[in-house]
């Protein structure tokens, strides 16, 4: 088997340029290949109390199944993470049956992070092994990382996170009842159930597109405490979806963050925060329909692998312990 190895926080369009690499070598080798990647994130483990993932367990899984990654390999990182190189090597044969193996460039492993590229080079040409490193991809001259788009997720710069991602950001979640107060401010929303660490960016109103009941939904999301009533302790994260009727309690949806609008603050009156969202939702609906139609095959692309996954999504929801 061949393996792209990566903590791989997300899928970013560099990681997905190791995929393309795979793909050719598994073709010409008539190998299987897939990700190995650790678990939880070597960061949380190494107690960088900082760290926060940008996806969580089932989003990160989505976006591997919606890349067509055919097998993603998950080992504990407490198990390998004091082991020598050449032992962790070892290791992915005799577990993977591995004979091959793709890191980018920079990609270091083994106890105290010893192991490289160099020492994969030297090490698997005594074993026969394919190897390939591949250098950091850039886009628009930019290096393509994850710190990189983590940074720009928490600035919420959303349209140039989604250039490094390839894909918007996005949150899977099920909706949940809420206190009502959008629906009697005459603008109801989905309220999201969001009980696993991920990264969010910063508090105020996003443009999105969510996928619900079988469609696409030109969206406002809030992320905030309601500080025009009374402010709670606990961060709330709701979506209004333009022209929808109905309720989507229990359901799972997908939301796709677009742009920021404007962070979020107290108004004056409830009548004054209506008239702000009156043109927060105008706004939205300006970003949702040019961004709808330069995105057109993606969405199309989602929707239908949703559709495909979505079963398994509320099985594997409903094992999460919340």
């Amino acid at each position: 088997m061949i393996l792209v190895l990566g903590s791989f926080d997300g899928f970013h369009k560099g990681h997905q340029a190791l995929f393309d690499v795979a793909k050719d070598a598994s073709n010409r080798m008539g190998l299987p290949w897939g990700v190995l990647t650790f678990v939880p994130h070597p960061q949380i483990i190494l107690g960088n109390r900082q760290f926060v993932p940008l996806f969580t367990d089932i989003e990160r899984d989505f976006i591997a199944s919606f890349l067509k990654i055919p097998k993603v390999l998950k080992i504990p990182f407490n198990e390998i993470k004091d082991l020598s190189p050449a032992d962790f090597i070892e290791e992915l044969e005799n577990r993977y049956k591995a004979r091959g193996i793709i890191v980018g460039e920079n990609f270091k492993f083994g106890k105290n992070r010893t192991g490289d590229a160099k020492f994969l080079k030297s090490y698997l040409a005594k074993k026969g092994w394919f190897f390939a490193a591949i250098p950091p991809l850039k886009v628009d001259g930019t290096i393509v990382s994850s710190s990189l788009v983590r940074r720009l997720t928490k600035k919420g710069h959303m349209p140039e996170t989604e250039k490094m991602l390839g894909y918007p950001y996005f949150i899977i979640s099920k909706v949940i009842e809420g206190e009502h107060r959008g629906r009697k401010l005459g603008f109801p929303t989905a309220n999201l159930l969001l009980s696993e660490p991920k990264l969010f960016p910063p508090l105020g109103v996003y443009a999105t597109a969510t996928l619900a009941q079988e469609r696409w939904w030109c969206g406002a999301l809030n992320i905030g405490y309601s500080p025009t009533f009374e402010k709670g302790e606990e961060i709330r994260t709701e979506v209004y979806l333009d022209g929808f009727e109905g309720d989507l309690y229990g359901e799972m949806i997908i939301v796709l963050f677009l742009a920021h609008i404007r962070e979020e603050r107290k108004f004056e009156s409830a009548q004054a925060l209506i008239a702000q969202m009156k043109d927060d939702i105008e706004r939205v609906k300006e970003i949702y329909r040019r961004w709808f139609y330069e995105h057109e095959s993606l969405l199309v692309a989602l929707d239908e692998h949703w559709r495909s996954h979505e079963s398994y999504l509320k099985v594997l929801y409903s094992t999460q312990r919340f």
